[in-house]
């Protein structure tokens, strides 16, 4: 799988493209999570070219899933494949990502800060 990382409008936008090797999380733990790294980390995934949505691919969404929610952050996947959209309509366990139809819907009403939570 490749990564693309840039930031934009105060968030960081990553694009998924291709498939997912059987060690990626191994990789996505090296090279992306060190980023995801700070205080109220606003993230979009652009899902654009993602091949499938197989076990190493849930594997990279849940960890980065993981990383944002401990950093207090807000994580957008975006411009799913109608296929792949298709698997988060009807997975009860994919239901807890936040899904826009493309990169200008998933910015809008980005919260400028992390909402805090309740005790």
């Amino acid at each position: 799988m490749r990564y693309r990382i840039k930031e934009r409008k105060g968030s960081l936008l990553i694009k998924l493209d291709g498939k997912a090797l059987d060690n990626e999380e191994a990789r996505l733990r090296r090279v992306l999570l060190p980023l995801l790294r700070r205080h109220g980390v606003k993230v979009v995934i652009n899902l654009t070219g993602l091949d499938e949505l197989g076990i190493p691919e849930l594997g990279v969404l849940g960890a980065i899933r993981q990383e944002v929610k401990a950093q207090d952050g807000t994580l957008r996947l975006c411009a799913l494949q109608d296929k792949l959209r298709a698997q988060f309509d009807w997975n009860p366990f994919l239901q807890v990502y936040a899904l826009y139809h493309d990169l200008e819907s998933s910015f809008s009403q980005m919260p400028d800060l992390p909402l805090k939570r309740s005790a």
